[in-house]
């Protein structure tokens, strides 16, 4: 079938109506914390047109684990999967759950088995990503983002395996998968995400957008790609369907 200008234009405005992307990630930038309040991203322009150069260009200085970012297997398994590991594939989610715990209040600063299963309402267990909204998002820009950060217990790993045996990644709103009170129990904690479970990892996200009433379709995790990455730097697209 050979579609006219004016068909090709219906379909658009359709698809618009009917669709909405947005990102559930944060645009790097240098006032960005990091975990620990360790050293983040750095942009300079080495090239400038306003000072006579043909062209803008700009050098980026960043760690792996800055902004929102993926973890690999590889960032705490030294066997472990590296980026360059996974098929594009790998990285577009078609099957999406929410879990939210903005009303939680762990006093260990440790979600655990129990929180996740009394917020897990009408869920769909063949998920393959699983999006974990705290709140926290709507506090990035303070010093408890990064300083007080609620992190997971290692068992809540096999925990949610069991719940989504489908489950291929997390996302969620905290700056790291450890809290920064519990450093030695947040590397148990990613030993069991990442090795145990085999479910990658995508911290500091942007969830204000979302919802249990308001959850995406589907959500593709773009990373910077390099070799033998440990984790990346990634934009995150939602396709959301207007109701």
């Amino acid at each position: 079938m050979i579609w006219g200008r004016e068909s090709w234009l219906v379909s658009i405005q359709y698809s618009k109506k009917m669709s909405n992307w947005c990102f559930l990630s944060y645009e790097l930038r240098p006032d960005l914390s990091n975990y620990g309040g360790a050293e983040g991203v750095e942009i300079s322009s080495i090239r400038s047109i306003k000072k006579g150069d043909s062209s803008n260009n700009s050098m980026l200085y960043l760690p792996s684990h800055t902004g929102t970012h993926i973890d690999y297997p590889y960032h705490f398994i030294d066997s472990g999967k590296t980026g360059s590991s996974y098929d594009p594939d790998d990285f577009v989610f078609d099957h999406v759950a929410i879990i939210d715990l903005s009303d939680l209040e762990p006093d260990d600063y440790l979600i655990r088995p129990e929180h996740l299963s009394t917020h897990n309402q009408n869920q769909n267990s063949d998920a393959t990503l699983l999006l974990i909204k705290t709140g926290f998002c709507y506090k990035r820009d303070k010093e408890v983002y990064w300083k007080y950060n609620w992190g997971f217990a290692p068992e809540s790993a096999s925990h949610l395996k069991a719940l989504f045996p489908s489950l291929r990644a997390i996302g969620f709103d905290l700056i790291s998968l450890s809290s920064y009170q519990q450093r030695e129990v947040g590397r148990k904690a990613h030993r069991a995400f990442l090795g145990t479970e085999q479910m990658l990892i995508v911290e500091d996200m942007d969830l204000k957008e979302l919802s249990v009433h308001h959850k995406p379709e589907q959500v593709i995790i773009s990373p910077l790609r390099f070799l033998s990455a440990d984790g990346a730097p990634v934009t995150v697209w939602a396709r959301f369907i207007n109701v």
